[in-house]
């Protein structure tokens, strides 16, 4: 919806719970289309994620715009508790609560992990394009990748290849990314290339297969990329395509592996040890 569209929705008032992202909220605010000033309850769901973007800034204009001499319940959903979230999250609460659900790092055991191990990055697209069409027979293919430019490279030799799929990237418009996704979800084509960005939280029950065809950043990135399959139940497969250089993450991902209780295999280990 445009901005003009929301404030005419917001300022009428009597909204009770109001979703939106930092940014617009604060347009929101500035533009009096409401206030923060009967806020009972504030929810900063990856929190760090924001901040990870650079809305640290956005975040605490949003903190601040609550009374300060009003009783409120101030929630900081992360997956990984940085320092600067933590700070903040002293700053705008008294005696705050740390709650931890599950261990860091630790993957959904519905979840098969696959770790291929390459020479080197060339090989992960003789890699892709030998197992697509088995991996598409099982349902939709999500291929995660580090770069926006990676992203429209590797769909365009997809679509090359006859093969039909979408990409995914934060630097698309709104509406494009919207509307990529709901193929996607309507099976208009059965694979989806993305950054990490783009596909969070994304929650499609058909995706059956996740491939890491560049690895993640970090272990929590990971754990969240392969979370995109084996929802509510369902059982998933994720691929990880890691090549000899990138043995920092080897270890890792040995370490997810084995909380998660699935084997290690002999040539990640030795990666990993290098």
């Amino acid at each position: 919806a445009s901005k003009m569209d929301q404030f005419k929705e917001l300022k009428p008032g009597g909204i009770e719970i109001l979703v939106g992202t930092p940014g617009r909220i604060i347009d929101m605010i500035k533009m009096k289309a409401t206030n923060f000033r009967r806020v009972s309850f504030l929810v900063l769901d990856e929190a760090d994620r924001m901040f990870d973007l650079g809305f640290e800034p956005q975040v605490r204009s949003i903190c601040d715009s609550i009374r300060p001499d009003r009783q409120s319940m101030r929630y900081f959903l992360v997956r990984r508790f940085q320092k600067k979230v933590e700070i903040l999250a002293r700053e705008v609460t008294s005696e705050p609560v740390r709650i931890s659900i599950g261990n860091v790092g630790q993957a959904n055991t519905d979840i098969t992990q696959v770790i291929e191990i390459l020479a080197d990055d060339g090989y992960k697209w003789e890699w892709l394009i030998s197992h697509l069409v088995a991996l598409c027979v099982e349902g939709s293919v999500l291929v995660f990748v580090s770069r926006k430019g990676g992203v429209e490279e590797l769909s365009i030799n997809l679509q090359q290849t006859g093969h039909k799929c979408g990409a995914l990237h934060g630097d698309m418009m709104q509406s494009d990314r919207d509307k990529v996704l709901r193929d996607f979800k309507n099976n208009k084509f059965p694979i989806m290339v993305a950054t990490d960005v783009a596909a969070r939280g994304l929650d499609i029950k058909a995706v059956k297969t996740v491939v890491n065809y560049d690895v993640a950043r970090d272990i929590d990135s990971h754990v969240h990329r392969i979370g995109r399959t084996g929802r509510a139940g369902e059982k998933g497969t994720a691929y990880t395509l890691i090549t000899q250089k990138e043995d920092k993450f080897a270890g890792d991902l040995v370490r997810n592996l084995e909380s998660s209780g699935q084997p290690v295999p002999d040539a990640l280990m030795s990666l990993a040890m290098q």
